[in-house]
């Protein structure tokens, strides 16, 4: 890309990517409100498992983070994530995502708790945006590509 040089390019893609890994620690920690850290205010999340239901606007993300069992314990495995940017304000991205998922209930023992016997793997389909605060995801649509 003309605009950027190879370093602003890079540094571009490293922003982006660590929104994916960051993204996944707060929903692993359920530390919701942190979301904002991540989306854009009138961002578009689609979850893997409502696939025909966007949800608009960060109070609108957050709410439905907020609404999930509490008692839902989950391990995001962030892996093969690709940026391209586009533009030196925009950036599409894909990463590749395997989920564990437990109930608290789950007696926890040396080895750790059962994980549930259904799992998950998906793709996000990402474009990012960068704000006053930095790169964002404008749009994360999720995918559930293989379930056990």
């Amino acid at each position: 890309m003309a605009d950027l040089s190879e370093t602003e390019i890079r540094n571009a893609q490293y922003a982006c990517e660590a929104l994916g890994i960051e993204y996944a620690e707060i929903v692993d920690t359920k530390d919701f409100a942190r979301l904002r850290e991540v989306f854009a205010e009138d961002a578009t999340f689609v979850m893997p498992s409502a696939p025909g239901q966007p949800i608009r606007g960060i109070d609108n993300i957050i709410a439905a983070f907020a609404a999930r069992p509490r008692n839902r314990l989950t391990h995001h495995l962030v892996t093969n994530t690709r940026i391209r940017v586009e533009t030196p304000d925009t950036a599409v991205g894909t990463s590749r995502v395997l989920l564990y998922t437990t109930d608290e209930s789950e007696p926890v023992t040396p080895e750790g708790r059962k994980a549930a016997p259904k799992q998950m793997m998906g793709i996000y389909y990402d474009r990012f945006v960068r704000t006053k605060n930095g790169w964002r995801f404008s749009e994360r649509r999720g995918t559930i590509t293989l379930h056990t």
